[in-house]
């Protein structure tokens, strides 16, 4: 039995007037909840807002990684604040940046560089779309744009 098995079996029914059987509750916090749901080909994990009698649930999102949906439950219930986060397009413009700043700053020092350098991992590991570019390229299966994703 897979981990996210055992870890639905654990969970109570979500009780939702008109909701499918199915969902169970992972969190709930300030009106919202998180749940998963057994679907054919294996999970899925949704973020709903409760109706103001607290009986339904609307307005849900819907995930099929736990982590994107965990993020989505944070930035919903205020948890975190989504306006001190950057987005995957931000990161993308950082990242270009700072390869272009890098590149054309001959002056950078060694431990500036290796700050930058850390940086640029963290990115390319929240966005790993970036390095799957960048090996296209070097495969030349893309035109080098002179743009790092």
């Amino acid at each position: 039995m897979t981990k996210l098995m055992e870890f639905y079996n654990q969970l109570k029914p979500l009780q939702a007037d008109g909701l499918k059987d199915g969902y169970r509750k992972i969190l709930e916090h300030d009106g919202y909840v998180l749940a998963m749901g057994e679907m054919q080909d294996g999970f899925e994990f949704v973020t709903w807002q409760y109706t103001y009698d607290g009986k339904s649930v609307t307005l849900g999102h819907y995930f099929s990684s736990i982590e994107t949906a965990k993020e989505d439950f944070a930035k919903r219930t205020g948890l975190i604040n989504a306006n001190r986060m950057f987005g995957e397009t931000d990161l993308k413009l950082i990242h270009s940046s700072l390869v272009n700043y890098v590149g054309l700053n001959g002056n950078l020092n060694y431990k500036d560089e290796k700050a930058i350098g850390s940086i640029l991992e963290k990115i390319e590991l929240i966005v790993p779309e970036i390095l799957r570019h960048e090996k296209l390229e070097d495969l030349e299966m893309v035109a080098d744009d002179g743009i790092e994703l």
